[in-house]
């Protein structure tokens, strides 16, 4: 058995044979869109944590790749040691430069100006003049706390820098112009050198910025300025792959109590959410969550131990659809049972609600964890878990299964005592469980421990 989630592997020539939620049609759209749009796009694609949007990048890099598109990819994340984002973005484009047009390499006109120009910038970003520039084009504001950054800029600028005065700040204008011409040539560089690269492969120069919601705030939020300030040309493209609501908050960190969503609204041409679910009635078959689900059943062993298999998988993923679990998540619930099933030495294979009760705790440990230590506890009722869950009313879109049995299980081994006995005093409710109360209560002699014994068996390891 695996503990570990299985490792990404794409077929070039097939690099959407494992996309979830028509993530396939949703990449074919988006390369048109870029491929026929010459103004310059900067394309927020939101999705939480753990919904794939690493994954989906390579399996769209993959296919463009296939077409003969080549694209630049910045991992923001593994770029935050740098002081600015600037330097990445510039070495790579000339990586790229140096993939598209081997014979010419940098001897390529527009990519020696395109250097020349970046490198007056780059020297020019660790000044004062357009560190105060960038904030007041977004901010309309220049922080006190700006003149205390040039402490870090080096030993030229941080010499006497207690001693600031009249005369730094004469310089700086004095200097202002020469600072405006050289963004501005950096930009004429850019764009003869974006409109080479569209003449190449009829497709723009396009930078696709993942791990942005997982970089220093102050890191992330200067990115998006370089993108906004010197990046805004045409045939240039940016993709972010972002958890917007992180990205907002990032705002409010760093510039207090501010509108974060009307804000970021200045920085993107569209914004768009990653497919995360099948849409019905669709003419094409999408796979979903319950062939992911499939997927890491067999992946983790588990069709080998449990002989209700079918019946788990097809439960499993209404869970996951119902708590809106991530694929991560997923991944991390079936770690977390397949260390269950291998530390347990009598796992149980006997018919029963066993393996059905394990699993909805796991989901629960990691989707509503209060609920899970209540019931661990064995501190709550089964008003309480459905008012909290929303199980009794859960969508199963007409499929074999029946919520049922699910519903009159859980009542067993929730219920309280006094609910219980009014359950089970009534003939229509119990019709209403299929006679699953009194035919569990036979079978444990002390029902409201069940839960808190699969529950310490769970905790028994920590799955990261």
């Amino acid at each position: 058995m695996k503990i570990s989630p299985p490792k990404l592997k794409i077929d070039d020539s097939k690099p959407f044979d494992d996309a979830l939620f028509g993530r396939q049609e949703f990449a074919t759209s988006l390369t048109l869109l870029i491929r026929s749009i010459s103004d310059n796009l900067v394309i927020f694609v939101n999705a939480p944590w753990g919904a794939g949007k690493t994954t989906f990048s390579s399996m769209w890099r993959s296919s463009l790749r296939h077409e003969g598109l080549d694209v630049i990819y910045f991992d923001a994340y593994a770029a935050d040691y740098f002081d600015d984002p600037f330097v990445s973005f510039s070495g790579e484009i000339l990586g790229l430069i140096d993939k598209r047009f081997p014979e010419q390499g940098r001897s390529l006109s527009e990519g020696l100006e395109f250097k020349k120009t970046a490198v007056e910038v780059g020297k020019r970003l660790v000044g004062l003049g357009t560190k105060i520039a960038l904030r007041a084009a977004t901010l309309g504001a220049i922080e006190s706390a700006h003149i205390e950054e040039l402490k870090d800029l080096g030993t030229d600028i941080a010499t006497g820098i207690s001693d600031i005065g009249a005369d730094v700040v004469e310089e700086r204008i004095q200097n202002y112009c020469k600072e405006k011409d050289a963004l501005q040539s950096f930009k004429a560089s850019l764009a003869k050198l974006a409109a080479k690269v569209r003449e190449k492969q009829n497709f723009p120069l396009t930078i696709i910025v993942d791990e942005l919601d997982r970089c220093r705030p102050s890191f992330a939020l200067e990115l998006l300025e370089r993108i906004k300030h010197l990046f805004d040309v045409e045939n240039v493209a940016f993709v972010l792959l972002v958890n917007r609501d992180q990205i907002e908050s990032y705002i409010k960190t760093v510039y207090g109590d501010v509108d974060a969503r009307s804000y970021l609204l200045k920085f993107g041409t569209l914004f768009v959410d990653l497919p995360n679910e099948v849409l019905k009635p669709s003419i094409v078959y999408m796979k979903g969550h319950r062939e992911y689900c499939e997927s890491l059943f067999n992946y983790y062993g588990l069709n080998a131990i449990t002989p209700n298999g079918r019946f788990l998988i097809t439960w499993m993923s209404f869970c996951f659809r119902h708590f809106n679990v991530s694929l991560r998540e997923m991944e991390r619930i079936f770690g977390m049972l397949t260390v269950y099933y291998s530390a347990s030495s009598d796992p149980g294979r006997s018919e029963g609600p066993q393996d059905f009760l394990v699993t909805l705790l796991s989901i629960l440990k990691v989707k509503q964890p209060s609920i899970y230590h209540l019931m661990r506890k064995g501190n709550i009722t089964a008003e309480g878990f459905y008012e909290q869950t929303k199980l009794d009313i859960m969508q199963v879109d007409g499929d074999s299964f029946n919520p049922e049995w699910a519903k009159g299980s859980l009542d067993c081994f929730i219920m309280s005592d006094e609910e219980f006995k009014a359950a089970t005093a009534k003939n229509d409710s119990a019709k209403k469980v299929s006679g699953w109360l009194p035919k569990i209560a036979e079978t444990y002699s002390d029902r409201r421990r069940v839960i808190p014994y699969f529950c310490n068996q769970l905790d028994r390891f920590a799955v990261s």
